[in-house]
């Protein structure tokens, strides 16, 4: 993340989403991670039908029915933001794998919800 500090930027290390920062900036964060995370899903079972391990993960009985939110949960571990940190989840009191964990939850239940946005506007584009 960089932080701005008068008219020089310092590099920090955690982003964290501030509800200051207005719905509408928080909501387009989630709405953008969810569309990363698509893309993240695409590749990841494209990699894995490539080595022909698709098959042998989905037939797994709770791993295989739950993949993508495995896969938004990783995402949310190796990209280290916390997107949902301003609206009180993931407080002092919470493990760091209970905030990505919440994190990837929260950005996998948005794909619904991106995907209506997408619809809207799509909709508008054509009149």
């Amino acid at each position: 993340m960089v932080e701005f500090v008068g008219n020089d930027a310092h590099r920090t290390g955690e982003i964290v989403m501030d509800v200051t920062a207005g719905f509408w900036t928080s909501l387009g964060a989630l709405v953008l991670l969810s569309m990363l995370l698509g893309a993240v899903i695409t590749v990841v079972d494209s990699v894995l039908s490539t080595i022909q391990a698709s098959g042998i993960i989905k037939k797994i009985p709770i791993v295989g029915t739950n993949w993508n939110l495995i896969v938004a949960i990783a995402m949310m571990a190796v990209i280290d933001i916390d997107v949902v940190g301003g609206w009180g989840v993931g407080s002092d009191s919470w493990d760091q794998w209970m905030v990505i964990v919440a994190n990837g939850a929260i950005i996998y239940s948005i794909i619904p919800l991106k995907d209506a946005i997408i619809s809207m506007v799509n909709k508008g584009f054509r009149m």
